[in-house]
């Protein structure tokens, strides 16, 4: 299913996939055949640990974006990358976050497996996680 970009079909006057948007182009890369680089989207928020609502835990995912659009948002095509307790501060959380980036998706992206490398297309969070795994404080503003 990861050679869904380059067997898909194509009209060159449509934007159908993300594949055919210029920052993937341009981020990714060249598509060949058999595909040498997966374009992965993260996303991490919290989320009730029990029924009770009294502890949370935030999932930190990956969704594959050269699989098929059909399957790349079903659950059992996610990658967990890790699980951490929301009680942790966010100077706790970025830690964590920079330390499976440095040492995970780093020898990921320049090693890759069996000659597939992976790269990080996007990640998506709202400002709140932003602001937790940047250090920065992000706000809107609106004119």
């Amino acid at each position: 299913m990861c050679q869904h970009e380059f067997v898909r079909p194509r009209n060159s006057t449509l934007m159908t996939d993300v594949y055919d948007g210029s920052a993937w182009q341009k981020f990714m890369g060249p598509c060949v055949y058999p595909n040498n680089r997966i374009g992965l989207l993260g996303c991490g928020d919290g989320i009730p640990a029990f029924d009770n609502g009294q502890h949370s835990l935030k999932p930190w995912m990956w969704k594959n974006m050269s699989l098929p659009p059909g399957v790349r948002s079903k659950l059992k095509y996610f990658l967990l990358w890790m699980l951490l307790d929301a009680s942790i501060k966010a100077s706790g959380q970025r830690k964590y976050f920079e330390w499976s980036t440095n040492y995970e998706m780093n020898e990921l992206h320049h090693k890759g497996i069996d000659g597939v490398k992976v790269k990080i297309f996007t990640i998506t969070m709202d400002t709140k996680g932003r602001e937790e795994v940047s250090g920065k404080y992000c706000f809107l503003h609106i004119f």
